[in-house]
């Protein structure tokens, strides 16, 4: 009788210690995350769910800890593997401390036993302007460096072309605004959607990359966390959280090429001298008034772009474009006016809801103040049009939501609205 009291009672101990550590795990979200489907993959309190070598992983303090010594060191590099899931399509938040040494952040990569992994790694080390770029361990090495974007492909040949095709931002004005706390807590976010792979970090862009090359890439794999082989090191990882997203993506296209016009028209023959491409950019000098559109029709995505003006003027990105080219034709507008990128405009009555409470006739106002760059500095767009539903995001942060879109092909157009603006690093993702 003792006995399976004592069964029962270690029951209930591991029961609550289980509540607890999921309670905890829980915790670490905010509302927003939770609302957003993020979940927390770390307790806080101990390694479950995780498998490392003991020798070098353990928890304290609430933290992740890897750790050499002189006297325990690691003969190559080591990693601490998450057992609860592979990641496909995913956004993972992360926060890490290096305090000395190199690590990194393994993802989609493939377990190869003895807890050694290959695949995509986001760097950790305490380097500014190399934290934040894109490593294939055990694969193709190198990929990504920090304010690049890249195309990856085979050539006839059979072998990897690495072609960086544009820049995300400026190395110098990334350290200079300090996207990298030295030995300090840093966060990553790692967005992976299709071929489709980005890094951000402390809020700051430091890569994108494109992945044609169907022999190299990973589309799923392990997560993992990385002790480099070689000097004592001690790194630190805590708030672990992923969101998984749906198994949806397509090939990621680029619609723009960087290097001339193929694949667009214009809205008239009087614009013909009012855009150009010149290193990389599609410029816009800003009059006459009209737009440059995509021959081809598109329905379903997410589309990227980054935009930035050259003076306080107006311009935008029109969604799902039917009919005969006018000014304007029939679709959704993202606003791109200096100041009020995020806002909705429906043109010619084109089927939608949005928000009443911050509509007055065609225009819905965004959801929060302006969070564009000073003049002159780039933003980002991030557009999807998914069946009905409609989101903005600027700079990261959703601006709007539309519902009930009518479901169309239609034509991707940029504005030309009486000021100067430039567009690039155009990626277009497919939603099936």
């Amino acid at each position: 009788m003792c006995k399976k009291i004592d069964r029962i009672v270690l029951a209930i101990i591991i029961i609550g210690l289980c509540t607890v550590s999921g309670w905890a795990a829980d915790n670490q979200l905010t509302p927003e995350e939770k609302k957003a489907g993020f979940v927390s993959i770390f307790n806080g309190s101990n390694l479950t769910g995780w498998d490392g070598d003991q020798r070098f992983w353990s928890v304290k303090d609430g933290v992740i800890r890897g750790q050499t010594t002189k006297e325990n060191p690691t003969r190559g590099n080591t990693f601490c593997i998450w057992r609860g899931d592979k990641l496909r399509n995913f956004v993972l938040k992360i926060k890490f401390r290096l305090r000395n040494g190199n690590s990194g952040i393994q993802y989609r990569s493939q377990d190869l036993g003895n807890w050694r992994v290959s695949g995509y790694q986001a760097e950790v080390e305490n380097k500014q302007g190399k934290v934040g770029f894109l490593y294939h361990e055990r694969g193709r090495g190198w990929m990504v460096n920090v304010g690049d974007i890249m195309v990856v492909e085979r050539d006839k040949k059979d072998k990897v072309q690495k072609n960086v095709v544009g820049k995300v931002a400026d190395v110098k004005e990334l350290i200079k605004a300090g996207y990298y706390k030295d030995k300090d807590w840093n966060e990553y976010i790692i967005t992976c959607r299709g071929n489709h792979v980005m890094h951000m970090l402390n809020g700051f862009q430091t890569m994108e990359m494109i992945d044609n090359d169907p022999k190299g890439r990973a589309l799923e794999g392990i997560l993992a966390l990385q002790i480099h082989a070689g000097a004592p090191m001690l790194v630190e990882f805590k708030d672990i959280r992923v969101r998984h997203l749906p198994d949806h993506f397509g090939m990621a296209e680029r619609p723009f090429n960087g290097l001339d016009l193929n694949g667009w028209t214009l809205s008239s023959e009087k614009i013909k001298d009012t855009w150009s491409v010149k290193d990389g950019l599609m410029i816009n000098k800003g009059n006459p008034r009209g737009y440059i559109r995509t021959k081809a029709d598109f329905t379903n995505y997410i589309l990227r772009l980054q935009f930035r003006h050259k003076g306080k003027g107006n311009g935008g990105v029109l969604l799902r474009m039917v009919g005969p080219d006018k000014v304007w034709p029939r679709s959704i507008e993202a606003q791109g006016k200096f100041g009020s990128a995020g806002d909705i405009w429906n043109i010619d009555k084109f089927p939608m809801k949005v928000d009443q409470a911050r509509t007055r006739g065609r225009h819905t106002v965004k959801l929060h103040k302006s969070n564009e760059k000073p003049l002159g500095q780039w933003n980002q767009y991030e557009i999807t049009m998914d069946r009905g539903y409609l989101e903005l995001k600027v700079n990261e942060l959703i601006q709007n939501t539309a519902t009930e879109c009518w479901e169309t092909p239609g034509k991707i157009c940029l504005q030309s609205e009486g000021s100067p603006m430039e567009f690039r690093n155009l990626v277009l993702i497919p939603i099936l």
